[in-house]
């Protein structure tokens, strides 16, 4: 009876069932439709389905639960149970943690976006590319993955990468420096340089080394393309096609040009025939030449002459050759023709000899008369004599080994007796007078010098910048470099200048006008100046002072197409001294200009090679205005195509035997 009585009851009882957000943020609970139900009764648990749905920053629904702490019964959607009580189901929330890809000071480009973030507590998230559109990038890096801090010392994660996620992640992008390789023509005068199509590189990237491979290729006028080098002056680190380097750094490879020298045969007054052409010209620098025969078609010829081989110089004072002959190229060469006179007279003998002793060497001034080919000398007064080898036709001649062996330097400190005669293909000359000399060393005349530069001494040039630098005056009155000349100093005893090479043109030194080095009338001054002229035949300025353009008042010293030098000196009169014809050469020489404006003294303005007179004339023109900056060697002969190594200005007229000991003192850089 008392069964009955509960089961009467609980049929009266209708529990209830409840949804509740627990905490959530936002959304609202789902109402069960059917609630309350029958005692008994099934119930079938609903989803989050409440409009809006429930939702909790930070974490996601994970189904229901008979207790807010989730210790009770848990459901989910389309779970099942039977009431018998009312029930309050709670929301279930389960942490979520969010995956942010941070740029990381990228300079353009957007982050990817994770599509499934945010993720559940515990699940395994796979790490994006650079996805973004357009793609990240940093000027001056690539990208590297990603890391867990933005200073890339966390963990390293790239595309495809895998980790459990158990908090909130930002992943920042990682960059590696990338650097550029860049190729540059150094001083080309065509052609482009190539580009490296892998540029820019990741730090520590291996990169080969291109060749002379751009379309045109590069050329220099005068030179071939030597490769590469880290340094434009060719001092850093070479490179040839192909060979690798691991890149730190931007890295620019200059082009290294490597000189090249001509050979041309000049007929030196022949009447017929043609001049051999050299088929192997141009040389490479150091390369060795081959002396071609008298084999243009026709051959040479020169009317009561026979051909006597080949001179450096036309005046037959350089040095001789005979075909098969062969020597090391370091210069454009010009090699002339020599002819010997048919049934010439016997010469007559030097005479007004006279002497300048030189380190282990004797200069010997004379004057000659007549055709000469060639002298003889005595250093033991007469005894023996020797022909000089090669040959040496203009005063002075220099002897530097007895005559009785050939062999045996002259010593310092013992006088000689010398002697000499004159020879021609036909005789000899009776000997000459006898001069003592005595060989000495000998070095550089310093008294009333006002200039003096010298591209050998790192305390005059240090082998960069525009300024080079004079060694007199507290350094005033140095000169300035314009228009990059090249500063050669492969060779540590002979370091100088490249004005002007090839095509290149607006290279000179130009030292400021100054009262100290301006002209004074009726007061001597002298310039000196090492010089190798690289275009003979042409025309050319060594040293300029000129006043005023319309005029042209002032001096300059050039070289000519006639293979002479000139002197212009020029105020009120128009005033061209020119040298002897045969001076010029392709080598090393010291040119010496002899200048005064004015009549006072009976001075004259003379020019001198190598220490050898081949010029003077009496100049009685006063100077105005004097102010005019000098340069060198460009000005009123044009610009000169020259290699200067030293320059000297002195406020007096030099001697010819201090001109000569100069001459001596130095010529060991050069000659």
């Amino acid at each position: 009876m008392a069964n009955d009585r509960r089961a009467y009851r609980y049929s009266r009882f209708f529990p209830t069932i409840i949804y509740d957000g627990n905490t959530n943020t936002s959304g609202n609970v789902p109402t069960d439709g059917y609630s309350p139900y029958s005692y008994d009764s099934t119930v079938t648990v609903l989803g989050n389905s409440g409009s809006p749905a429930l939702a909790k920053t930070g974490y996601i629904f994970d189904g229901w639960n008979t207790a807010a702490d989730g210790s009770g019964t848990s459901y989910v959607q389309g779970n099942t149970f039977t009431i018998k009580t009312n029930t309050r189901l709670y929301a279930k929330w389960t942490p979520t943690y969010t995956v942010v890809y941070n740029g990381n000071e990228n300079t353009s480009g957007v982050s990817p976006v994770d599509g499934s973030s945010p993720y559940v507590s515990g699940s395994t998230v796979t790490v994006l590319g650079d996805s973004g559109s357009p793609l990240l990038a940093k000027t001056g890096f690539a990208f590297d993955g990603w890391n867990t801090q933005a200073n890339g010392l966390g963990i390293s994660y790239v595309e495809g990468n895998t980790f459990t996620i158990g908090a909130n992640t930002i992943l920042y992008a990682k960059w590696i420096p990338t650097y550029t390789v860049v190729y540059d023509g150094n001083t080309n005068t065509s052609g482009i340089s190539p580009a490296d199509g892998s540029s820019p590189y990741v730090s520590g990237s291996t990169v080969t080394v291109l060749g002379n491979s751009g379309s045109p290729v590069l050329a220099k006028t005068g030179y071939i393309f030597d490769g590469w080098n880290t340094q434009a002056n060719g001092l850093g680190i070479s490179y040839v096609e192909g060979n690798t380097f691991t890149i730190e750094a931007n890295t620019i490879i200059y082009a290294k040009w490597r000189r090249t020298y001509t050979v041309l045969y000049n007929g030196n007054t022949n009447t017929s025939g043609i001049v051999p052409v050299d088929g192997y010209s141009p040389y490479l620098s150091g390369s060795t030449v081959t002396i071609i025969g008298n084999i243009g078609d026709p051959v040479l010829e020169k009317t009561g002459y026979v051909f006597d081989g080949w001179n450096t110089q036309a005046n037959g004072l350089g040095i001789s050759y005979v075909e098969g002959n062969t020597f090391t190229i370091g210069a454009n060469r010009i090699l002339y023709a020599q002819w010997a006179e048919l049934n010439p007279a016997t010469p007559s003998a030097p005479t007004a000899l006279s002497s300048v002793g030189g380190n282990t060497e004797a200069y010997i001034l004379f004057t000659q008369s007549g055709n000469v080919t060639n002298y003889e000398y005595s250093t033991d007064d007469g005894a023996t004599f020797l022909a000089f080898n090669p040959r040496q036709i203009y005063s002075p001649v220099n002897i530097t080994t007895l005559s009785s062996d050939g062999v045996t330097p002259l010593t310092n400190g013992v006088t000689y007796t010398v002697k000499l005669k004159a020879v021609n293909s036909g005789a000899l000359s009776v000997e000459s007078v006898s001069v003592e000399v005595t060989p000495t060393t000998t070095s550089l005349f310093t008294s009333n010098r006002v200039v003096y530069l010298d591209a050998n001494d790192v305390n005059s040039y240090s082998g960069s910048g525009t300024t080079w630098t004079n060694l007199e005056s507290s350094g005033s009155y140095s000169a300035t470099l314009n228009g990059s000349p090249t500063f050669n100093e492969a060779d540590t005893q002979n370091k100088y200048f490249e004005f002007n090479a090839g095509e290149l043109t607006g290279q000179f030194a130009q030292i400021n006008q100054a009262a100290a080095i301006n002209p004074v009338v009726d007061t001597p001054f002298t310039i000196q100046m090492w010089v190798r002229i690289n275009n003979v035949g042409t025309q050319g300025s060594l040293v300029s002072k000129v006043f005023d353009s319309s005029s042209y008042d002032g001096y300059a010293l050039g070289y000519r197409t006639d293979d002479t030098l000139q002197l212009h000196a020029n105020s009120s009169q128009i005033n061209y001294f020119t040298s002897v014809a045969g001076v010029l050469s392709s080598g090393w020489a010291l040119y010496t200009a002899n200048v005064q404006f004015g009549d006072e003294g009976g001075r004259q303005n003379k020019i001198f090679v190598n220490g050898r007179q081949v010029m003077s004339a009496t100049s009685t023109d006063n100077i105005g205005n004097s102010t005019k900056n000098m340069t060198f060697p460009t000005g009123f002969y044009g610009e000169g195509e020259c290699d200067i190594g030293q320059f000297y200005y002195y406020n007096t007229e030099l001697t010819q035997t201090q001109i000569i000991q100069n001459f001596d003192a130095t010529k060991h850089m050069y000659m």
